[in-house]
């Protein structure tokens, strides 16, 4: 499987997940030829729940002026377009249009190869019926903002292809993360390790969980977009690096 072929399916995960957000808690969506914007109400300072993606340079500009007029309207005084890496069309229209880059997103992918017979001795997963104490962790480990779209998610089960793993000990969940699964892809989301517990193998236990969790339905490729700290992990998994996404972001004025 290619790096392009990794990047697309990565791409097309991400949009499938943030929709099925918006389809089961409060985010909010709207759609325009190739563009879906997204927007917390009652958040409006939260500059990671306002995103847009895109399909090609084309659409994203033709875009671009409703786009900057419904943010206005929802009260949001900054918004982001994550671009993708090597996207010098999309990057010279946001430039045109008043946008100005801010951060990266390194983005990873894997083909799944059958996993381990069984886990490490020692070693329990458990599979949540909902995703309370999941996203306790990532709220601890990210800041309560990265999942207070997600709170309804905490009470019910998770939407269909959303499927979880935690690691507990001493009735403490440890480390966490969830496969939102899509067209033979697991997007690998949400995954955190507890600050005390940090170095101990925790998240490669949860990510070894992920994986033959997918491959056993049915996924072929796992993808993600790594923080600072996780990316070490990625590459010692044998994730391949997709490039970096960068953030070109929109300020009021």
């Amino acid at each position: 499987m290619t790096d392009a072929e990794l990047s697309a399916r990565l791409r097309a995960n991400i949009l499938g997940f943030r929709t099925v957000q918006a389809c089961h808690g409060p985010l909010r969506v709207w759609e325009l030829p190739g563009v879906r914007a997204f927007t917390l109400p009652g958040h409006a300072n939260s500059l990671f729940q306002h995103q847009v993606l895109y399909e090609d340079a084309r659409a994203l500009a033709e875009a671009l002026a409703p786009l900057e007029a419904w943010y206005r309207e929802q009260g949001v005084r900054a918004w982001r377009v994550p671009v993708y890496p090597g996207d010098v069309a999309a990057e010279a229209e946001l430039a045109r249009a008043g946008y100005r880059p801010d951060g990266v997103l390194p983005a990873m992918g894997l083909p799944l190869a059958p996993p381990p017979s069984h886990l490490p001795a020692g070693t329990t997963l458990e599979h949540p019926e909902h995703l309370d104490e999941l996203l306790t962790l990532n709220g601890l480990f990210y800041g309560e903002e990265s999942v207070v779209h997600l709170e309804a998610w905490r009470t019910r089960m998770p939407p269909a292809h959303v499927h979880a793993v935690m690691v507990r000990e001493a009735g403490r969940v440890l480390a966490a993360g969830l496969t939102f699964e899509q067209e033979g892809t697991a997007g690998i989301y949400l995954v955190a390790t507890h600050p005390e517990a940090r170095r101990m193998g925790l998240g490669t236990r949860v990510m070894q969980g992920l994986h033959a969790d997918a491959h056993a339905r049915g996924c072929t490729a796992v993808v993600l977009q790594a923080s600072p700290m996780g990316h070490g992990l990625y590459q010692r998994l044998g994730y391949r690096d997709l490039g970096r996404w960068t953030n070109w972001v929109r300020r009021a004025d």
